[in-house]
């Protein structure tokens, strides 16, 4: 029988999509590079292997590219995926910020 998950660590792994999106936009980045940037931001080092199974999905869904670079597999934003985001952002961004904002107290403020 599975353990149920604590809330954080739900809320962290549904947002693993949405934060590769979003860290690709601004840069090119590798598999570690994702994962380091992935662990700072929220606390939580995602296993390797789940990491690798979400970029290839977002790959095979059209959402990223890559191309092998010295040995290593570089990441970029397609434009499906740089849509993606956007949408996200124009339709449940105002949301998605009123959720922060109740999770957060009043630490969060709106602009």
């Amino acid at each position: 029988m599975r353990m149920p998950e604590d809330p954080m660590t739900s809320f962290v792994r549904g947002s693993y999509r949405l934060l590769i999106l979003a860290l690709l936009e601004g840069s090119m980045m590798h598999g570690y590079q994702i994962l380091k940037t992935l662990e700072g931001m929220t606390g939580q080092r995602p296993k390797i292997s789940t990491l690798y199974s979400i970029l290839k999905d977002m790959e095979e869904n059209g959402f990223l590219s890559s191309r092998t670079e010295k040995a290593k597999r570089i990441y970029q934003l397609t434009e499906k995926g740089r849509k993606t985001l956007n949408e996200f952002r124009s339709k449940l961004g105002e949301g998605a910020l009123k959720m922060l904002t109740l999770l957060m107290g009043s630490r969060v403020s709106s602009p």
